[in-house]
């Protein structure tokens, strides 16, 4: 196998493309015949590409010895496509892919068990596929059953195992191989959280010990403190590879607008009353919809309603874009404040005050309820979002283990300060 320099890339992509064909493995023979003759009467010798889907689209970097690379991007961006490309799961339609090095991947953990043996037949016979020798399984095997804690469970068929003990001894044995180069895809995905502790804890002294690895994952704050690069694909083409904190600020930003712009536009169920509209603007009445922290936000909600209403209360929920349940609430149900009637058409406005959000897109809920309080004049419905951003852009100083950005914290920022006391340098 080649050899690579203490200076020279270890891994090498040079205008890779990737094309799967989407109805491969479902096409019959009389199927694929019938497909070669039209082909053929059309003209067209080269096939029917009507279902290829092109994962890879020209993309090119290199990896250095000891360097860790961060892929970023939505699912189906690419990001797994090129740890398998790496790995030489699959070959390249286009382009060259090098590695130099023993390669273990994290890529499915456990992919290969055959469900019919034993963990223990297993650990051997994955150890032999990922490059070792019977005779190194056996002497590793001990720490691999103690790593992944499954010393009581090591004789019984993996078809029996649970979806957690499968990936546990899957990690073990890919993290025993003792590799140059490690591929992880979304290892803090799976297991508990143990196991997902262990895991962060071995991919941070391999990379300490100045090995190789790229690293896949949609946990921005881990792969900040674990990469040295990140690269950011999109629908298959590098959108920009560079720094963590400027590259995970930039694709975040993107992902913010991609929330921004599918959240335009009202439901229509069967309520009685109806939003026909919501505008955003700050505390002067500019109409926007980004916001920094710190800012007050007026919702102002249009409606409609059929006929006389008395005393309708209205109740507005921010959450983040995202899902989960309601950060904070306006509710005149809690504060009283309800119109004393309202008819036809005309809107009402609440003002959010010194909103206190972490930067990232934030969703506006919303739901009326009649005087009675025992029917929904309209049930919850998402009226639209707003986006939070720094409050500056310049670069944030920052040593060693910290994060340079702040959108994977938690949602609310409250005020603090530190003091150091005594017996800290």
């Amino acid at each position: 196998m080649p050899t690579s320099s203490e200076n020279d890339a270890i891994i090498r992509l040079d205008r890779v493309s990737k094309r799967y064909h989407l109805l491969a493995g479902q096409k019959t023979l009389r199927e694929v015949a019938s497909t070669w003759a039209r082909n053929v009467l059309r003209g067209n010798g080269r096939g029917d590409t009507s279902d290829a889907l092109w994962a890879l689209r020209d993309v090119s970097f290199e990896v250095k010895r000891g360097e860790a690379l961060g892929l970023v991007g939505l699912n189906g961006a690419g990001k797994t496509t090129i740890l398998k490309l790496i790995s030489r799961v699959t070959r390249p339609t286009v382009g060259t892919v090098s590695a130099h090095g023993r390669l273990s991947s994290l890529i499915e953990l456990g992919a290969g068990f055959h469900p019919d043996l034993s963990g223990r037949e297993n650990v051997f016979l994955n150890g032999v596929i990922l490059g070792l020798t019977r005779r190194q399984v056996a002497q590793r095997f001990d720490d691999i059953v103690a790593f992944a804690e499954m010393k009581p469970f090591i004789d019984i068929p993996v078809k029996r195992y649970s979806s957690g003990m499968h990936a546990r001894l899957g990690f073990a044995v890919a993290a025993h191989v003792d590799p140059d180069i490690l591929l992880v895809d979304e290892i803090f995905a799976v297991g508990d959280a143990s196991f997902q502790r262990k895991c962060y804890d071995y991919i941070h002294g391999f990379l300490k010990s100045g090995r190789t690895a790229i690293f896949v994952s949609h946990y921005m704050s881990v792969v900040e403190q674990l990469c040295s690069r990140v690269l950011w694909l999109d629908h298959g083409r590098v959108a920009m590879i560079g720094e963590p904190g400027r590259v995970l600020n930039a694709y975040l930003d993107s992902v913010d607008q991609r929330a921004l712009m599918s959240a335009t536009g009202h439901e229509h169920r069967h309520n009685y009353l109806r939003v026909i509209g919501m505008r955003l603007a700050d505390g002067d009445g500019q109409e926007r919809q980004t916001f920094r922290h710190g800012e007050d936000i007026v919702i102002t909600i249009q409606y409609s309603v059929p006929g006389p209403v008395e005393r309708p209360h209205f109740v507005l929920a921010v959450a983040d874009a995202q899902g989960g349940p309601p950060l904070f609430l306006a509710s005149m149900l809690v504060d009283g404040q309800a119109p004393v009637r309202i008819a036809g058409q005309g809107s009402i406005k609440c003002r959010l005050k010194a909103v206190p959000l972490m930067p990232r897109v934030y969703a506006v809920w919303g739901e009326v309820w009649g005087a009675d309080r025992t029917r929904a004049l309209l049930e919850w419905q998402r009226l639209g979002a707003f986006r939070i951003v720094e409050e500056d852009d310049r670069p944030r100083e920052m040593q060693p283990g910290g994060i340079r950005h702040v959108r994977v914290d938690g949602p609310v920022r409250v005020p603090y300060e530190w003091e150091i006391g005594d017996g800290c340098p």
